[in-house]
């Protein structure tokens, strides 16, 4: 996100107590639930850098303390509208941790603030991709069948094995992204490349669940 939108998004002072504010979401000062929170993406939201690699225990801290400050039940002595403004920020709240937590989420909403195509824009996979799963597809399909527990469990390993390997890869290409400021071609085949990473991770996790 650009300097500027984040100038938009995140006032210079609390409304309430006219201090300075460090997060978009509440004031460090009085505590007051900032209604601009509410059109923050969910990187802002929770005060994290715009970036897919994130710490796992910084995303816990951020989502639990602001909790804190927005969850209803601690407002349920104001207004009717600070209740309903506390309701409102709790569900970005909870929204943003569910879709930053998972790395496949993360990945796709990060992508859509990067300008990157949806997955109903495109559809494509890396090549010999397909191939590969619907291989495994019919392999998982007999050993079912079959009653064949081992293979099944080998399938399992393979598919989870090769899910963690596409969230590296779709890491990596982020990093070269964010590198690639000036270079507005790279920056579209980067882009395009985590699409089809994208579009892999759908396909393996659909065969997983087949196994559950």
């Amino acid at each position: 996100m650009s300097d500027d939108a984040d100038r938009q998004t995140i006032p210079a002072k609390c409304r309430r107590c006219d201090r300075p504010m460090k997060d978009v979401l509440v004031c460090d000062y009085c505590h007051s639930l900032n209604p601009a929170a509410i059109g923050a993406d969910y990187f802002t939201l929770l005060g994290l850098p715009q970036q897919f690699d994130l710490e796992e225990d910084l995303l816990q801290e951020r989502f639990l303390a602001l909790n804190r400050h927005a969850h209803p039940d601690l407002h349920g002595q104001d207004s009717p509208e600070v209740q309903q403004l506390a309701m409102r920020i709790s569900a970005a709240v909870n929204d943003a941790y569910r879709t930053l937590k998972s790395p496949a989420s993360r990945a796709e909403y990060l992508l859509e603030l990067m300008g990157g195509k949806s997955s109903a824009e495109d559809k494509s996979v890396p090549d010999g991709f397909l191939d590969t799963i619907m291989m495994m597809q019919e392999e998982l399909a007999d050993a079912k069948a079959g009653g064949d527990e081992g293979e099944v469990a080998r399938l399992r390993a393979v598919l989870t094995t090769q899910h963690d390997g596409l969230i590296r890869r779709i890491a990596g290409l982020f990093g070269e992204l964010q590198e690639a400021v000036g270079c507005e071609a790279v920056r579209s085949d980067l882009t395009g490349e985590i699409r089809q990473q994208l579009n892999a991770v759908s396909y393996v996790k659909k065969l997983l669940s087949q196994i559950g």
